[in-house]
C-alpha cells in the first residue's frame, strides 16, 4: 500500500499518526529527505518506500512486524576488499558483487548500463525536474535512465548538486527513491567526502531499514571514517559484527581513522581483533601505525610497532619504499632514543656494510632440515594432484648452469622424448650429455619430484624453477613447517628470467643469508622493495634499511 499526503496540519498529522503508528519512521524519513534535497514545501511527498529486493534491508516497524513481505536478496552489494578507485569504478560500471566476492546475476538494467551506456555524459549543472523529464523521454531506455545517469556521475565525479537535482526529480515524480539509486548517490558522496550528505543518507537508512546490506555498510564506514564524524564509523562497525564478520576494508577504515586522531590504543585493539578473524592487513594500514605514532613516547605502543615488524618477518612481507621511509622516520622520532637509519645493500657474505652486523644464515639446522623433508614427503608429494608445464627454454638454462661445473639433475616429462617443434631430439641429446635426466609420466606432478630430489640430495643442493611453489607451501599442515619451507626456499631457489629475445638466461643466485626482517635489539635490518608490485615467496628484494641505536 502507498499513502500520499499533501500539506497536513500538526493536529491532523498527530491524529493520523495515532491511527497509523507504523508510518512514523517513514514520515520522519521523508522530512529528512525533503530538507536534504531542498524540495519545496508545497511539493513534499510524505511517504517514500525505499524499494529493495533484499532480505537484509528491511523496513522498520514500530510494532516489530515487517511492513512489506521479504523479497529475494538484492544484487547491489559491492566488494569491500578493493581500493576506493577500483570500488567506485565497479559502482559506475554496474559490476556488483556480494560480500563474499562471488559475482551475482546482474540485472538487465545493469547489463545495459554497463555495455550500451558506458559513455553517457551527465550534465555539469543541476537541472529542474522538467529538464530531467525531457532527457529521460529522449533516452533510448527510459526505464533505466536514473541508474545509467548516476553510474556516469560516479564515474565522472559529478558535482553533488547535480545528483541531488536528479533524485529530487525522481522523488517528485514517483514518491519513491529506489535503494539502488540511494546507494549510488551515497557512493558519490563518499567519493567526494561530503560528510553532511553521508550522515543524512545514514539517517534515512537507519530509520527505514532494520539491517543494511554490506555495500551500504562499506560505503558508510569508509565515508564517515574519513570525516570528523569518524566515531560513527565505529558504531557502524559494531552493527556489522551483530550480523556478520566485518570486511578487511571495514576494519582498516576504522583503524586509520583512530590512528589519524592519535588514538593508538584503539587502533591497536582493532588491529588485533582483525588478525583474530584471519583478516590479512594491507601494507597501507600497517604503514599508518608508523606514520601516526611518530614522536609519541609510549612503551606499549613501541612494543606494538615492533610486533608489526615481527609480523612482516614471520610472513615474509617486504615493505615498499614509502612504507620503509615511514618505518625509518618513526624510529628516528622515538623520544629519548637515538636511532639512525641508512639504506644499503648487504654483502654476499651476509654482512651489513653500515654496522658490520652479520645477518642470519639461510641454512636450516639438521633437525629442522630433516623435519621439513619428512613433512614435504608426507604433505606435498603424497598429496599432489596438480599439473605443470615445462618450458622449451630448458636448453638455455642447462647450458648456463653447466658452465658453472656443477652436477645437474633435470626433471621433465616423457613427452619431451618425442620429437616435436618444441622438443627437437638433437637438442635433447645434446643437453643429456651435460646433465642427468629423470622423465616422469606426462600426467605426473613434476615439481613435487623437484622438491623430493632437492631435499633428498642434501642441504647443499639448489634448485631452479619459475614456479612460485605457493600451492606446495599451502599444503603444509602447520605454520612452523610453512615458516621452515619459506626459509629453505629463500636459501635454495635460484631465480632466472630469459632475456627479451629469449636467447640468454639471467640468474640471481640464492642468498647465503636470510632475507627477512631481523633484529638484535640495538639493530634492525629490514629488506624492502622499490614499488608496490607483489613479490612472491622466492622473489626477495636486494635493498635493505639498516637501523642502529647509537
Amino acid at each position: 500500500m502507498m499513502v500520499l499526503f499533501s500539506q497536513t496540519s500538526q493536529q491532523g498529522m498527530q491524529a493520523l499518526l495515532g491511527k497509523c503508528r507504523i508510518f512514523w519512521p517513514v514520515l520522519r524519513c521523508q522530512q529528512l529527505f525533503a530538507v536534504y534535497f531542498n524540495i519545496p514545501n508545497t511539493e513534499k511527498v510524505s511517504y517514500f518506500s525505499f524499494r529493495t529486493s533484499s532480505s537484509t534491508a528491511l523496513p522498520v516497524d514500530s510494532k516489530g512486524t515487517d511492513v512489506f513481505p521479504t523479497k529475494k536478496r538484492s544484487e547491489i552489494e559491492y566488494e569491500g576488499e578493493t581500493g576506493w578507485d577500483e570500488e567506485s569504478k565497479k559502482i559506475s560500471e554496474g559490476k556488483l558483487f556480494s560480500s563474499s566476492g562471488a559475482p551475482k546475476k546482474l540485472l538487465v538494467s545493469q547489463v545495459l548500463s554497463r555495455h550500451k551506456f558506458a559513455k553517457v555524459q551527465p550534465p555539469e549543472k543541476p537541472l529542474q525536474a522538467e529538464e530531467w523529464n525531457r532527457l529521460r523521454e529522449n533516452f533510448k531506455s527510459p526505464e533505466i535512465f536514473e541508474d545509467v545517469m548516476l553510474n556516469s556521475m560516479v564515474r565522472c565525479n559529478s558535482p553533488i548538486d547535480v545528483a541531488k537535482s536528479l533524485l529530487t526529480s525522481v522523488a517528485k515524480s514517483d514518491g519513491d527513491i529506489g535503494y539502488n539509486l540511494l546507494i549510488k548517490y551515497l557512493a558519490l558522496c563518499v567519493q567526494q567526502r561530503k560528510t553532511a550528505e553521508i550522515c543524512d543518507v545514514y539517517d534515512i537508512m537507519k530509520m527505514r531499514f532494520k539491517i543494511l546490506e554490506s555495500g551500504a555498510y562499506n560505503l558508510l564506514i569508509r565515508g564517515l571514517s574519513n570525516s570528523d564524524q569518524w566515531r560513527m564509523a565505529l558504531t557502524l562497525l559494531e552493527e556489522v559484527k551483530k550480523v556478520t564478520t566485518p570486511s578487511r576494508t571495514n576494519y582498516e577504515s576504522c583503524i586509520k581513522a583512530a590512528s589519524r586522531h592519535r588514538e593508538m590504543n584503539l587502533a591497536c585493539e582493532l588491529y588485533h581483533e582483525m588478525l583474530a578473524k584471519d583478516l590479512v592487513p594491507t601494507l597501507d594500514v600497517l604503514q599508518a601505525f608508523f606514520d601516526f605514532s611518530r614522536g609519541m613516547k609510549d612503551a606499549e605502543l613501541k612494543k606494538e610497532l615492533f610486533g608489526i615488524l615481527l609480523y612482516l618477518r614471520e610472513n615474509q612481507i617486504y615493505p615498499h619504499r614509502t612504507f620503509m621511509r615511514s618505518i625509518k622516520l618513526w624510529f628516528e622520532s622515538i623520544p629519548g632514543e637515538n636511532w639512525r637509519g641508512h639504506l644499503t645493500n648487504i654483502k654476499d657474505s651476509g654482512q651489513c656494510p653500515v654496522c658490520n652486523h652479520q645477518l642470519e644464515d639461510s641454512d636450516l639446522t639438521e633437525e629442522e632440515y630433516n623435519n621439513l623433508r619428512e613433512r614435504i614427503i608426507t604433505d606435498v608429494i603424497h598429496g599432489s594432484d596438480t599439473f605443470r608445464k615445462t618450458s622449451p627454454q630448458l636448453f638455455y638454462a642447462v647450458n648456463c648452469l653447466a658452465k658453472e661445473n656443477v652436477r645437474l639433475l633435470v626433471l621433465g616429462r616423457k613427452h619431451m622424448l618425442i620429437n616435436s617443434s618444441n622438443w627437437k631430439q638433437e637438442i635433447m641429446k645434446e643437453i643429456q650429455n651435460k646433465a642427468d635426466f629423470f622423465f616422469a609420466e606426462n600426467i605426473s606432478e613434476d615439481d613435487a619430484f623437484l622438491l623430493y630430489a632437492t631435499l633428498r640430495s642434501g642441504k647443499h643442493c639448489k634448485f631452479v624453477t619459475r614456479d612460485f611453489l605457493r600451492d606446495h607451501k599451502a599444503c603444509l599442515s602447520d605454520s612452523l613447517t610453512r615458516h621452515l619451507f619459506r626459509k629453505w626456499q629463500r636459501g635454495h631457489q635460484i631465480v632466472f628470467s630469459p632475456s627479451a629475445e629469449g636467447k640468454h638466461i639471467n640468474f640471481l643466485p640464492a642468498f647465503n643469508y636470510d632475507c627477512v626482517v631481523q633484529t638484535t635489539g640495538n639493530t634492525w635490518h629490514i629488506p624492502y622493495k622499490d614499488t608496490f608490485e607483489e613479490r612472491y615467496s622466492y622473489q626477495v628484494p636486494r635493498k635493505w634499511l639498516c637501523l642502529q641505536l647509537k
